[in-house]
């Protein structure tokens, strides 16, 4: 991991839980600290208290939820960045992602683009 890399907790939330528990162990490896909530309000819970730094939404999640979700994170922790794992390059400007991490290029791609983004604050 980056060395420069001083902020590097991670709030991580997907729909398909068992694929989101992947996604933290390889983001773990990488040297992040990963929370994987079960459910939208832990989620929520998470989000108020401000206990991450950047977070990482997946596509399986509804496009309502990650709506609320991103809002949510754009009030209590304005300077958090948010990282929309995707399956296309696509940018949903209601969300604004700081950067996409594509699907396809799999856990290289989510610990690029939060490296990316958790240095650049």
């Amino acid at each position: 991991m980056n060395e420069k890399l001083l902020r590097n907790r991670v709030l991580l939330v997907g729909s398909h839980h068992e694929l989101t528990l992947y996604r933290a162990e390889v983001l773990r490896h990488a040297g992040f600290r990963v929370h994987t909530p079960e459910s939208k309000q832990a989620a929520l819970g998470i989000i108020e208290r401000g206990d991450f730094d950047a977070a990482a939404l997946s596509y399986t999640l509804s496009n309502n939820t990650v709506q609320e979700l991103a809002d949510n994170i754009r009030e209590h922790c304005p300077d958090c960045p948010v990282v929309a794992i995707a399956e296309t390059n696509r940018v949903d400007r209601r969300i604004a992602p700081d950067a996409i991490a594509l699907a396809a290029d799999g856990p290289h791609g989510l610990v690029s683009a939060l490296e990316k983004v958790l240095v650049q604050r």
